[in-house]
């Protein structure tokens, strides 16, 4: 598709890798000040370390952007960032992708460790809440040296707050699908609760959120239900003191979320079928740690999930356990880090009888994997340059050893701070186990005409990649030569990255022909692709001047497989942008655009109905007083989505599921 019509429209708005926050309480001042701004990061190098020192490019969204620009969850607070794109999966959750890789290849933490197993695939971003977080730093590209399987593609880390004073907030929005309600009442609701106070020297935390949708339906002539109703609950308990140098945390996390959604009636029996699932998971965190040198995490997860349609439920049972330990120290020159995991996943799976008489259908049977782990990498500065080396080791309890190692270096092309050009490298390997779904899944959905197999000869999945990236920091008035009065010209960002990654026996879903023409039905089952080549640039762009943030950015990506077919369901073209304007009376306003294009079908659709979309979205958010704020805005403000007849005439139409939606909110700060 030309995107010459599209580009002035775009301009308007804008996205920036370097998105910050407009906001600063402390000072009064609700503009970012024109001077870099020195950000400390830790997924890197697992170390605390400055932004503009870090030899792997991180991308961060602060917290207060996360509230505004999500309803609760990181679903639609990750489409913001440049070269992120997200999709709805055909459980109406939300995965994503980066460089070409998916979700089962991008590895979602939170602070620094697993947040959901592996075994259950791609982690569900729908399932994950942006209360309490203080930032989400965003690697794009391999990361197994330090984080191990499932970084091949990037790592996306979810820090959270370390209160140390008491406080209290309390949020409520309520939000509208404008033309697709399936009732004229139905309203969303979005309750948030954040309390913080020390006692008898703990500093404790609660913090609460419910998600109440009523789902939306494009066509209330038929049955059908394009979005399923949701009823999400989460709950945050956290403890932490310190004993003299020793910090000691303790939290407790709770998710449930049940959905329900009609889909169709059996012609001559009673009763509606309908897709439903009901999820329940506990998350138990131990971390003991001494300042910067050594710390050690303890994590436990349990995931209990039934859902399916309402004639073919299934039970999922998934556990992951882990300790995490890591110890920093200084070796002459060398600052170095290395840690030791020790890391576990379990997996039950059984579809349900047809009724309590009937016994149901092992589909996964208490299948588990163990592995330990153990990682070294090394920093070097020299000048104002930096260079990073690792490796990694890990013996897997069913595919044995593995190991990856990675370099990566950052080149300051000059002395100027104020306006700083840097050069960042990297190149090496990294690797992903098959999951213990890939490997033993099967979802029988016969009655449906189809069936997904997993594969236990499936092998290890290898990647060899590299990128190049070039940075500028600094006005645009040094930048085009005019020394005089620097302040009075806006600050200016650019960005340019250039990525490329070969992969080996990439896991992917692929029809199985023989099989499905013996049964007659559509049988698809994980296979190992030999060979697959990602390849593309991310460009970004970002202008911050007097009560105005103007970023923009602009991704490409070429992914085939070894014989030079388009891997499906990856954008060619994707193009951010967004614009943040300061008003008077302590307003902002945000609004935002996506654009992708240049989706290729799958294997499995028999044509395109639309290879592309677009979305605007505007929001405002005023700070009345110390305590009070509010908060309004239009999600898709063109009301583009899916065409319910061609998806279910198996056309590829990439355009978003979800409708137009209006939302207004209010926040207090009550102490």
């Amino acid at each position: 598709m030309n995107l010459k019509p599209i580009i002035p429209c775009l301009i308007l708005f804008n996205t920036s890798a370097y998105a910050q926050s407009l906001v600063d309480h402390k000072n009064g001042d609700s503009h970012v000040d024109n001077a870099p701004l020195e950000r400390m990061v830790v997924t890197g190098t697992r170390s605390e370390l400055a932004q503009s020192r870090s030899p792997v490019s991180i991308d961060v969204i602060s917290g207060a952007q996360l509230q505004q620009v999500s309803h609760g969850t990181l679903a639609s607070a990750l489409n913001f960032i440049p070269g992120v794109v997200t999709k709805r999966n055909e459980k109406d959750g939300y995965t994503v992708q980066m460089q070409g890789f998916d979700g089962d290849h991008v590895l979602v933490l939170l602070d620094s460790q697993p947040l959901i197993s592996p075994t259950g695939s791609s982690v569900d971003l729908d399932q994950i809440s942006v209360l309490n977080i203080e930032r989400i730093e965003v690697l794009r590209g391999a990361a197994s040296v330090l984080y191990g399987s499932s970084a091949m593609g990037g790592v996306i880390n979810v820090i959270t707050r370390k209160q140390s004073q008491n406080s209290g907030k309390f949020r409520y929005q309520a939000s509208s699908y404008t033309q697709n309600a399936i009732d004229s009442g139905d309203v969303a609701g979005l309750y948030q609760l954040d309390i913080n106070q020390n006692i008898m020297g703990w500093q404790g935390s609660v913090s609460a959120q419910k998600i109440d949708d009523p789902g939306f339906d494009y066509d209330e002539n038929t049955l059908s239900q394009s979005a399923p109703s949701t009823d999400k609950s989460f709950v945050n308990l956290g403890l932490a003191k310190d004993f003299s140098d020793i910090h000691l945390a303790l939290k407790t996390r709770y998710f449930s979320d049940e959905k329900i959604k009609l889909r169709y009636a059996i012609p001559g029996q009673a009763g509606d079928i309908s897709y439903l699932s009901d999820v329940e998971q506990w998350q138990y965190d131990v971390n003991v740690s001494q300042s910067q040198v050594w710390k050690v995490n303890g994590r436990y997860l349990q995931h209990d999930e039934t859902s399916g349609d309402s004639n073919g439920l299934r039970d999922a049972e998934i556990t992951l356990a882990e300790i995490d330990s890591q110890y920093q120290w200084q070796l002459g020159s060398a600052a170095l880090v290395s840690g030791l995991i020790l890391h576990r996943d379990e997996l039950y799976q059984i579809k349900q009888g047809s009724s309590p008489d009937v016994s149901g259908t092992i589909e996964v049977d208490d299948q588990s994997r163990d592995s330990v782990e153990a990682y070294t990498q090394a920093s070097w500065l020299f000048g104002d340059h930096e260079f990073g080396a690792g490796v990694r080791v890990q013996n897997d309890s069913d595919f044995g050893v593995h190991s990856a190692a990675r370099l990566n270096g950052l080149f300051t092309l000059n002395n100027d701070k104020n306006d700083l050009w840097q050069l960042r490298l990297g190149a090496g390997q990294s690797y992903r186990v098959p999951t213990l779904k890939e490997r033993f899944y099967v979802f029988d959905h016969s009655n449906l005409g189809y069936m997904v197999l997993g594969n236990d000869e499936l092998d290890p999945e290898t990647a060899l990649s590299g990128n190049v990236e070039l940075s500028y920091h600094g006005s645009v008035a040094r930048l085009f030569g005019a020394n005089n009065t620097p302040n009075a010209y806006p600050r200016l960002s650019l960005r340019a990255n250039i990525h490329y990654a070969k992969a080996q026996d990439f896991i992917n879903t692929v029809t199985d022909v023989e099989a499905s023409a013996q049964t007659g039905l559509l049988i698809s089952r994980y296979e190992n692709v030999d060979q697959t080549y990602m390849k593309g640039a991310d460009l970004s762009l970002k202008l911050s001047w007097q009560k105005v943030d103007y970023q923009l950015s602009y991704s490409y990506l070429h992914a085939t497989d070894g014989d030079d077919n388009y891997l499906a369901d990856r954008p060619t073209h994707q193009i951010k942008s967004n614009l943040n304007w300061q008003l008077p009376f302590d307003i902002s306003a945000l609004a935002y655009v996506v654009y992708e294009t240049g989706e290729h079908p799958s294997s499995t659709q028999l044509g395109i109905e639309k290879d592309d979309w677009l979305s605007l979205n505007v929001s405002v958010n005023q700070h009345i007083n110390d305590q009070w704020q509010w908060n309004a805005g239009i999600d898709n403000l063109f009301d583009e989505h899916q065409d319910s007849d061609a998806i279910a005439q198996g056309l590829l139409d990439v355009r978003p599921l979800s409708s137009q939606r209006v939302f207004v909110g209010v926040s207090y700060q009550f102490y």
